[in-house]
């Protein structure tokens, strides 16, 4: 008997204890939040990798060392309106209601694409968004050495840009494998 009384005060005390334990509280989630980056990292990654064809336009094979590479105005207009819509891409995502870097920080967020499901860490998100923007500045001054140079680009300026064109795909695969598993 005195074996059952121990028994029952012990699982009384222990479900006191258990009620009285802190309760865990999740912080709340704002979707918007996460649709925000969704949209800018999927319309920069369009507008990066359609600027590749014209980059193209803009490389001399080897054996044209002694040509001139020399292209009208209107061709480097058009990429000088493909890095203003870089911009306006970034201006338009970037500002207002776009997360702070504290806030995607601290995401913890189960993804569910399709039949795919996955923890969403922020700081994968944060490093995407960086690897973004480096790959956006090497591209505007990709943009920017065309322009300058008047579309006349020399070997060195030319495998520079063959470099870039060559590492804009795989970039930006794996910046969208962060959200678009």
């Amino acid at each position: 008997m005195k074996k059952v009384l121990v028994i029952m005060v012990l699982v009384a005390t222990a479900a006191v204890l258990c009620g009285c334990s802190e309760e865990v509280v999740e912080e709340e989630f704002d979707e918007s939040d996460l649709v925000a980056v969704d949209e800018y990292i999927e319309e920069m990654t369009e507008e990066l990798l359609d600027i590749k064809p014209d980059l193209q336009g803009w490389i001399r094979e080897p054996y044209q060392e002694d040509l001139p590479l020399r292209y009208d105005e209107e061709r480097i207009g058009w990429l000088k309106e493909q890095q203003e819509r870089l911009a306006e891409i970034e201006n338009l995502y970037r500002q207002g209601d776009f997360p702070t870097e504290e806030e995607i920080t601290s995401w913890e967020v189960v993804v569910v694409r399709g039949e795919k499901e996955w923890l969403l860490e922020g700081r994968e998100v944060l490093g995407a968004l960086d690897k973004l923007e480096q790959l956006k500045e090497k591209v505007s001054g990709a943009i920017e050495m065309i322009e300058t140079s008047g579309g006349e680009l020399n070997m060195e300026q030319s495998e520079e840009v063959m470099a870039l064109i060559d590492e804009l795909e795989p970039e930006v695969e794996e910046i969208r494998a962060v959200l678009f598993r």
